[in-house]
């Protein structure tokens, strides 16, 4: 359970920061999966950020919801 903020703008803020690290980091494995492959290691932890990142952009749209 994520840690309780100050307010739903701080929130807001640290969910936007979250998704765009984890969409980087997203970008990038694709780009090197383009040139070298992926390995079923690299694979599953892209899974786990697409997951992440569904996850945080439901978060987000309920919070923006709220406000």
């Amino acid at each position: 359970m994520p840690a309780k903020e100050s307010s739903p703008a701080s929130a807001v803020h640290r969910l936007k920061q979250e998704i765009d690290r984890l969409t980087h980091q997203q970008t990038e494995a694709r780009k090197t999966a383009t040139f070298i492959g992926m390995t079923e290691e690299e694979a599953e932890h892209y899974d786990r950020r697409r997951q992440e990142i569904a996850s945080l952009l439901q978060e987000l749209a309920a919070l923006e919801k709220a406000q």
